[in-house]
């Protein structure tokens, strides 16, 4: 018994710290030199000792003292002196799950990734079903890329452990290793928002799909420019995920605002199913009708087998609702966005986008224009902890509208030519608070127009029950809106 509450006991205090860059360890050996890792564990560096409470000579040491000694040093930071002593502790103590837990959790962290995944399983072999020792393993697979065989295993605690908080923020690890806002559409966020708010995104998509429970999403979303205003609440139903199936529901309200012009209310009622295409894609689709007593549609596919990730959003006679004229005159949209990007290195990666969209108003009775938009990036990662990306993008955006008079009922920009940079930041700490921000600019050569932008972001869980997520962004001069314009969402995210 006593075995089990220490290992439980070491596990609170120490999992979840997020590993540094290696480059911060390989820094780290200029203090701690490598040799006290790769020599014999009875050897010290010249000038150090074992402190006294600890001779091997002494009678005094004792198991108890010594991993206090080690969980002391990991707590310090020191990890070669703390390798040293766990591997004779180990060695001393080869059954003892936690001189294992010990050993193997140091050398995941001094990144030595092959020996831990050996040492852990030592102790899988002793005790296949310690929830603690699984998680370390699947952590370690996780760091080595082995995402399929981590997720795999801690959905094998899942069963047994439901509502470890630990096990859940891995397995969300499995699906996004970058972080739990991998997953929200680059149509969505920053720099690149074009108000596609049918679906508002699901800051634990995958992983509320894997849980078994039930799930509503509530969200808002306001944007006030120049000349007008729009909000959108959505409020969505999901069942837990069976067969590799789940069924969705809910509910999209616009609202319009004109300045000296009154305001315009819209809404969508949609139903769904969300399904499985073997562990790399997912597709949605829903169907509903909206206020305007039209059938609509939209259709959701994202594919990520590894450096590859696709996402294809399709949406047919669904509510216009970016602007608050184009609520206000009753306005559809109907296209496409096709986004892709490649990871090339461990911090390089690039990005094609495209959008096609069709606008009409007055109930799909007079035809606005339709929109062409290519979008490319690049992104370099600095740092990883915290996360620190510096994009470069180009982007190239037209709308061919009807006529010159009904281009002017809805004050969208139509013609943009820009290069942007960025600089977007991400801290993800052990309680799952999750805080992200960036500031950029561009620079419109075709309008001669330059701009800068910046954005905070938090997602926070409550409780294993519920969580909330905003998003707050301001522009100088939008790309999407003539003048200034801000942005504000807010969600929150319920598990039954």
């Amino acid at each position: 018994m006593r075995k089990q509450i220490v290992f439980r006991f070491f596990r609170t205090r120490f999992h979840g710290r997020r590993e540094k860059h290696v480059f911060v360890m390989v820094l780290s050996f200029f203090f701690f030199p490598v040799l006290a890792f790769a020599q014999d564990p009875s050897f010290l560096p010249p000038g150090q000792t074992h402190p006294a409470n600890l001779d091997p000579a002494s009678p005094a040491m004792n198991k108890n003292l010594e991993q206090e000694k080690i969980e002391q040093l990991i707590r310090a930071r020191r990890y070669p002196e703390a390798y040293h002593l766990a591997r004779r502790f180990q060695k001393a103590y080869p059954e003892d799950l936690n001189a294992i837990y010990l050993l193997a959790y140091i050398e995941k962290k001094a990144h030595f990734l092959r020996r831990g995944y050996l040492t852990v399983e030592k102790g899988r072999k002793i005790a296949p079903e310690n929830i603690d020792l699984g998680i370390l393993e699947a952590e370690i697979l996780i760091q080595q890329g082995h995402l399929r065989k981590a997720r795999v295993l801690l959905l094998h605690f899942q069963k047994t452990h439901p509502e470890n908080t630990v096990l859940q923020k891995d397995l969300v690890k499995t699906y996004f290793p970058t972080g739990y806002d991998a997953n929200i559409p680059i149509m969505d966020q920053h720099l690149f928002s074009l108000g596609e708010i049918q679906s508002p995104f699901r800051p634990d998509q995958f992983l509320t799909a894997s849980l078994p429970r039930w799930n509503l999403n509530i969200s808002a979303l306001g944007i006030n420019y120049s000349g007008g205003a729009a909000f959108v609440g959505d409020a969505q139903f999901e069942s837990p995920m069976a067969g590799g199936l789940r069924f969705l529901a809910g509910r999209t309200e616009y609202m319009g605002f004109v300045s000296g012009q009154g305001n315009g209310l819209n809404s969508w009622t949609y139903a769904g199913i969300d399904t499985r295409f073997g562990e790399h894609a997912d597709l949605q689709v829903d169907a509903g009708d909206n206020s305007l007593e039209r059938a609509g549609l939209y259709a959701h596919l994202f594919y990520n087998p590894g450096i590859l990730t696709v996402d294809v959003q399709g949406v047919n006679n669904m509510i216009w609702g970016d602007f608050g004229q184009a609520i206000q005159l009753n306005g559809l949209e109907s296209g496409v966005t096709v986004s892709g990007s490649l990871q090339l290195t461990n911090r390089l990666s690039m990005g094609l986008n495209y959008w096609y969209y069709e606008y009409t108003l007055d109930d799909g009775s007079l035809p606005y224009g339709n929109l062409h938009n290519a979008f490319g990036f690049l992104d370099y990662q600095l740092t990883s902890d915290p996360e620190l990306d510096v994009l470069v993008g180009y982007d190239d955006w037209t709308i061919m509208a009807s006529s010159p008079q009904t281009a002017g009922l809805v004050p969208e920009i139509m013609r943009q030519q820009y290069l942007l940079v960025a600089l977007n930041a991400m801290k993800q700490y052990d309680n799952g608070l999750l805080l992200s921000g960036q500031i950029g600019g561009y620079d419109d050569f075709y309008n001669h127009i330059a701009s800068g932008e910046g954005s905070l972001g938090i997602r926070y869980p409550v409780s294993l029950h519920w969580s909330l997520y905003g998003n707050a962004l301001y522009f100088e001069e939008s790309t999407l809106y003539s003048g200034p314009s801000e942005e504000l969402m807010l969600g929150l995210n319920f598990l039954f």
